[in-house]
């Protein structure tokens, strides 16, 4: 998925509902999000919509379905994963994203279409971050990890699922299809995005 739309949607749609809703400056919600953000980082509550709805009194899944135009796949991205199922590669997708924004998302993109199975982390009840997650997942989905490829815009995700004993995981190096992010390719394994699988 282009990440575009998540940066904008953590960077300007949320603030603006905040702004909206809390009748506060737009640039002091901005910081507000943004220092949240900081505070949470890598914990079950970033990811949990639900925790910034309580705290700041709003509903974060409509700016998300009256901006849904901005969900994108990446380049290449759906052209790769057809080539996955042309393999009869299984094909999970594994994401930290709310359960409720997934659908948003995946209403946008046919991205579960590819997809054998899915798992959000908040149903799930841990995230990828966390050593604990990559066992459960293990089990539920019956992987074998030394035969298993895994591919993720997050370094630290990355290197958790390595630990985990996915030797082929892969971190991708241009999430966003503007190039407003981009990543240093500090990992033994990276790819500027999933086509570089082919």
């Amino acid at each position: 998925m282009d990440q575009v739309f998540d940066n904008y949607y953590w960077s300007e749609l949320v603030p603006r509902e905040i702004s909206r809703i809390n009748k506060i400056p737009l640039e002091e919600s901005k910081a507000q999000v943004g220092q949240m953000g900081k505070d949470l980082s890598g914990t079950m509550s970033w990811y949990e919509l639900k925790h910034w709805e309580k705290f700041f009194d709003i509903d974060l899944v409509e700016p998300a379905k009256l901006n849904s135009s901005h969900i994108k796949f990446l380049p290449t991205a759906e052209e790769s994963l057809k080539k996955l199922n042309a393999l009869n590669k299984q094909v999970i997708f594994l994401t930290n994203c709310d359960m409720r924004l997934l659908r948003v998302k995946s209403d946008a993109v046919p991205i579960m279409q590819y997809c054998n199975n899915f798992q959000s982390s908040t149903d799930l009840g841990i995230i990828k971050e966390d050593q604990n997650y990559w066992p459960a997942i293990f089990k539920k989905f019956n992987i074998d990890p030394t035969t298993s490829l895994f591919i993720d815009d997050n370094k630290e995700i990355v290197k958790t699922a390595y630990k985990a004993g996915i030797d082929s995981s892969f971190h991708i190096t241009e999430p966003t299809s503007d190039m407003s992010v981009t990543f240093s390719q500090e990992w033994s394994k990276c790819l500027k995005n999933i086509g570089g699988l082919f």
